[in-house]
């Protein structure tokens, strides 16, 4: 259980200052890209020739993505074989479907990359030409492919046409092997019909982690809420965030670090004491219990409280449950109750985060006070030297 958002205050302090209006993987609002796809390989035992089609269709600058490909595959040599492969994968706002063909099933789940991407509107459309020039390919030219002059990269024994960043040819070619994607046809920027994103009517399965990490949910919630927060804050200081010549004084640091912990700040305050009395009760609970079943409810009330937070509930291995295992559990039980109880006596005290960091640091044990699980150590960004009770006048 983090005594702060941590990840989310200082990833913030980096990305917030210059932050786009919009989130954008590509450079156009809306596309539709429909290649032809053929491989070919083969060695002195078997041969095999792979021909079929793929689409890439998005909208909202690519916050909304399906890619599908759609091949045969027919083997030749020792023995005779064909086959079909049909991938289908679904992006919307950070949920991802992932279509497998064979079992007539969809896996849902989600990216918290993309999600902070979204959050943080991100302009990702170069990423496409820097990823080929970070590993040393080189521009040789330009070719007209589906109508559109794209621009030549090679690398290797590998060569791709870029349109604005969207690839409309992809060659691999090596000793026995040869991969062509092309585009037969493109259009951007044109209003996408509803259909093109439809899926199969399969069942759904959701990943663990999607369906059950309420606190994740809360936690990107929060995320969005605290940058508009910020936003509306230093514009009241008539400071632009998204000028890149800005600059950050301490003073304006730690002005962004109270306003993005303000939220989770108010959330302490009221759920932090219940907490603590939870794991208290869950800790003697776990000393009686006898199977993992019941040493699982025993944790649900402090799961149900870290979900309001926003904060993971820790995982315990409570598989063939014996005396050894629950002294381990009630161990980082104690822990955390420890830690919970010097946050909850600063956040009693103080109104601003950063008082509060100043308040626990050195007083927590190390697994909760030196990262708080994001490798990052939110005190070094405040001059310790100083005394939470100086800025007790701070107090509302």
């Amino acid at each position: 259980m983090s005594i702060f958002r941590a990840s989310i205050i200082l990833i913030t302090l980096l990305s917030t200052l210059y932050a786009q209006d919009q989130f954008k993987l590509y450079k156009f609002k809306s596309g539709m890209v429909y290649y032809d796809v053929k491989t070919s390989s083969f060695d002195k035992k078997l041969n095999s020739h792979v021909e079929g089609i793929a689409r890439l269709i998005f909208d909202n600058w690519g916050a909304k993505e399906l890619k599908e490909e759609d091949v045969s595959e027919v083997q030749a040599g020792d023995f005779n074989d064909t086959r079909s492969r049909h991938t289908l994968y679904f992006v919307d706002n950070g949920t991802v479907y992932s279509v497998d063909f064979d079992e007539k099933k969809i896996y849902k789940s989600r990216d918290k990359d993309l999600d902070l991407a979204i959050v943080q509107k991100k302009d990702l459309s170069d990423e496409s030409v820097k990823s080929l020039e970070r590993v040393g390919a080189k521009k040789v030219g330009t070719e007209k492919i589906a109508g559109y002059e794209c621009d030549l990269w090679e690398y290797n024994d590998q060569q791709v046409c870029l349109y604005k960043g969207i690839p409309l040819k992809i060659v691999i070619k090596t000793a026995g092997f040869l991969s062509e994607r092309k585009a037969v046809k493109a259009i951007f920027d044109e209003p996408i019909p509803p259909k093109e994103f439809k899926l199969p009517e399969f069942s759904i399965v959701e990943d663990e982690a999607y369906s059950s990490d309420k606190s994740s949910i809360v936690r990107t919630e929060d995320y969005i809420s605290s940058i508009l927060e910020l936003k509306k804050e230093m514009q009241k200081k008539g400071i632009n965030l998204e000028d890149k010549n800005s600059s950050v004084s301490p003073n304006l640091e730690k002005d962004i670090i109270n306003v993005l912990g303000k939220r989770y700040l108010q959330k302490q305050k009221k759920y932090l004491p219940s907490l603590i009395e939870a794991m208290k009760k869950a800790k003697e609970c776990i000393s009686k219990a006898k199977n993992k079943k019941e040493a699982l409810h025993c944790m649900k009330p402090v799961e149900d409280i870290n979900d309001k937070l926003g904060d993971r509930t820790p995982s315990f291995d409570f598989d063939n449950l014996n005396e050894e295992k629950k002294s381990k559990a009630i161990k980082e039980l104690e822990k955390e109750i420890k830690n919970t109880e010097v946050t909850a006596k600063c956040v009693g005290k103080f109104n601003k985060t950063t008082d509060v960091i100043i308040c626990t640091d050195g007083k927590l044990f190390p697994s909760e006070s030196s990262t708080n699980g994001s490798g990052l150590t939110p005190a070094t960004t405040l001059d310790t030297n100083s005394t939470a009770d100086s800025n007790e006048s701070d107090k509302k």
